[in-house]
């Protein structure tokens, strides 16, 4: 029996990955909530690894996706579909017919990537945070915070897709709102503000595309619909050229405030400092790249002539981003919100990348995404771990940290070594293809990126030299310890993080381990041959 074939056993695999986690997530925590006292300290261990089994099962069957590649599979069309554009004109797989909700499911060689960042990262966030208070509802949030992420990319209907955008918010707020750090409150309320608001100029983009995409079946009242796939495929796609200037902006504006971008990157640093572990793992690996996600799949993919009218704002934002996080890395004493800046200066690459219209650009655009979703979590796990047993996040406060955490300096310098670019590690080989692609497409205007990027591995060497290396042969401990004797990392932290490096290694090495390269190259090839500059238009 084929892959394929156990899936239709199984049903929709694109329906299962969204929908479990989620499901599975409430009814643990209605059970616990349920439990009287005595039986919710029972429960507490069973309702983790339940959690973590689902988290486990989600990531199996995403890998099995994968696999259907050997079997034919084709990276530009959607894979597992159970809408298509024919049946969906009868109305057979509407959710809210008479507005045009549609259950529409699909993958590809953009969203797959994503889809298994997302269960990679869940079970490796839950195993790092293993012992975390209030264990039953915390990993419960994360399990919840997985189906929202994943039905993020795989939901080919705009209102699905705008109710799974909302939906990832929630658990993160209440992950930071109750296990973030002093100034939870402020943070976790800064966080949904700022992405609340920038989405609400994603929702009116939506349906500005809603009623300028016709559709028509049983019981369709208004002759619209919200599907993607009718949008992409409309050769008239909104006629009118200034109203597709102003979708796309409205656009732009609600997908660089998730990526985020400069200036409406402010949430980011604050979230990061207060949240837990998991949740800034969560944050750097797979909810910021929602940003850049929704830009490539609705901004670039729709409105291809406005990308090409509006290049230089993107190589504007991108710069600055670029420039502004790495600089202000310089001066950061504060471990997490150090890597958060860094974030803010890596996502500037995305935007550079797609700038060029080059498929070379928006390949490493897209493997930036890939490659960044797994370095980031491995710091922000370090910088986790480094608060937990010293109880300070601050760079100054500690020397010499390989006398007494080997462990945990070794993956610090794994991580600051994957995220500065080091040669042979992931973060290489996306910086390489947006270079070499800004190249092709600018000139020497490359140096500019380029000479940011010897900034960037000049605050890591900075703060990795202090940290680690310091203190002439001995330790010296942050006051913070209060006399308490340092320890190394858990096992169960020394597991999640050695997951992550080997992983950042490995696609530095091989960049098209489980095919991810040659489909994201595949993909751009695509999209810029077809859709930013079809055949009519080529020269």
């Amino acid at each position: 029996m084929e892959i394929a074939e156990l899936f239709t056993i199984l049903g929709n695999p694109l329906s299962v990955l969204p929908l479990v986690p989620i499901t599975g997530a409430l009814l643990l925590m209605l059970v616990h909530w349920l439990a009287d006292d005595e039986k919710r300290e029972m429960l507490a261990n069973p309702i983790r690894y339940v959690n973590l089994g689902i988290a486990l099962l989600m990531l199996i069957m995403a890998t099995l996706i994968g696999l259907e590649e050997t079997f034919g599979l084709a990276w530009g069309e959607y894979l597992y579909q159970n809408c298509e554009v024919g049946a969906l004109s009868t109305g057979s797989c509407t959710l809210i017919s008479s507005i045009g909700v549609s259950w529409h499911v699909g993958i590809d060689a953009l969203s797959f990537p994503m889809v298994w960042l997302t269960t990679l990262l869940i079970p490796i966030t839950m195993v790092v945070e293993w012992n975390a208070k209030k264990g039953a509802y915390f990993h419960s949030l994360i399990l919840m915070m997985e189906g929202a992420l994943i039905g993020v990319f795989v939901s080919l209907d705009l209102f699905v897709f705008y109710v799974f955008w909302e939906l990832t918010l929630i658990p993160m707020f209440f992950l930071i709102l109750m296990w973030g750090g002093e100034d939870r409150r402020y943070a976790a309320q800064k966080f949904f503000i700022y992405t609340f608001t920038a989405s609400v100029f994603m929702l009116a983009g939506i349906l500005v595309m809603y009623f300028n995409n016709d559709a028509s079946w049983a019981g369709n009242i208004t002759g619209k619909s919200f599907d993607f796939i009718l949008m992409a495929n409309q050769t008239n796609f909104i006629a009118t050229e200034g109203l597709r200037s102003v979708v796309f902006l409205l656009m732009l504006i609600g997908f660089a405030t998730k990526l985020p971008s400069v200036p409406v990157h402010t949430w980011l640093p604050d979230a990061h400092v207060q949240a837990p572990t998991a949740g800034s793992m969560l944050l750097a690996g797979v909810m910021l790249k929602m940003g850049a996600y929704g830009f490539l799949r609705l901004g670039v993919t729709l409105f291809p002539d406005q990308v090409i009218e509006f290049q230089a704002i993107l190589l504007i934002l991108g710069m600055v981003s670029l420039v502004y996080g790495a600089v202000v890395c310089l001066g950061q004493m504060n471990l997490k919100r150090m890597v958060a800046y860094s974030s803010v200066s890596h996502m500037g690459l995305i935007f550079l990348g797609v700038a060029t219209l080059q498929p070379l650009g928006i390949a490493g655009a897209i493997f930036m995404m890939f490659a960044h979703g797994i370095i980031s979590p491995l710091l922000f796990a370090v910088c986790g771990s480094f608060k937990h047993h010293y109880h300070t996040l601050e760079i100054d406060s500690m020397r010499g940290l390989a006398h007494h955490s080997p462990k945990m300096s070794a993956h610090m310098m794994v991580g600051w070594m994957g995220s500065l670019g080091l040669p042979l590690m992931a973060g290489f080989v996306a910086e390489v293809a947006v270079l070499i692609a800004f190249y092709m497409a600018f000139g020497w205007w490359v140096l500019l990126p380029a000479v940011t990027l010897i900034v960037t591995a000049a605050y890591y060497l900075w703060s990795m030299q202090r940290t680690i290396f310091e203190g002439g042969g001995e330790a010296q401990l942050p006051p913070t310890m209060h006399g308490d004797e340092p320890r190394d990392i858990t096992w169960h932290e020394n597991t999640g993080m050695l997951i992550l490096g080997v992983l950042a290694v490995i696609y530095g090495i091989y960049p098209d381990f489980f095919g991810m390269f040659e489909m994201m190259s595949d993909w751009s090839t695509l999209l810029v041959e077809n859709v930013i500059y079809p055949p009519e238009v080529n020269p």
